[in-house]
């Protein structure tokens, strides 16, 4: 395995060893089956409508007076998108992805989406492991 092979198996790895981690914590939520859905549903919103509309329609379903919920499905969603971009080097400020993602350039977009997009499917992959059944939702 080459010297960029090594470094993408780590990426990946570390990627997935988060992404367990925010599944768990879903897992633990009283509305853990909602957020099983709404973790597979993400990753076709941000296609459908690009990453800031998803995350923004998040940030809308999931926060009370502008303060994410991380009791609620759509808050830990949030935020969680926001502490794996923060631990990538993104500068984001505690509930203020929507806005970061309005102010960022095309580049930036992108790069930030992909990551996300990449998350989501490790994400995906827990959720379906840790929580039984599916949402009435």
């Amino acid at each position: 395995m080459n010297n960029q092979e090594t470094n993408r198996a780590g990426l990946e790895q570390g990627r997935a060893a988060q992404a367990y981690q925010y599944a768990v914590e879903g897992s633990k939520l009283s509305k853990n089956k909602e957020f099983k859905s709404y973790v597979k549903k993400m990753p076709m919103l941000i296609k459908a409508n690009g990453l800031g509309a998803a995350v923004a329609f998040a940030f809308a379903k999931g926060s009370k007076n502008g303060i994410a919920q991380t009791n609620e499905p759509w808050g830990l969603i949030y935020s969680q998108l926001e502490d794996w971009l923060e631990k990538k080097g993104v500068k984001v400020q505690k509930n203020q992805l929507a806005r970061l993602l309005t102010e960022t350039s095309s580049a930036s977009y992108r790069s930030i989406t992909i990551e996300v997009l990449a998350l989501l499917n490790w994400m995906k992959r827990f959720a379906d492991a840790l929580i039984e059944g599916e949402s009435e939702d």
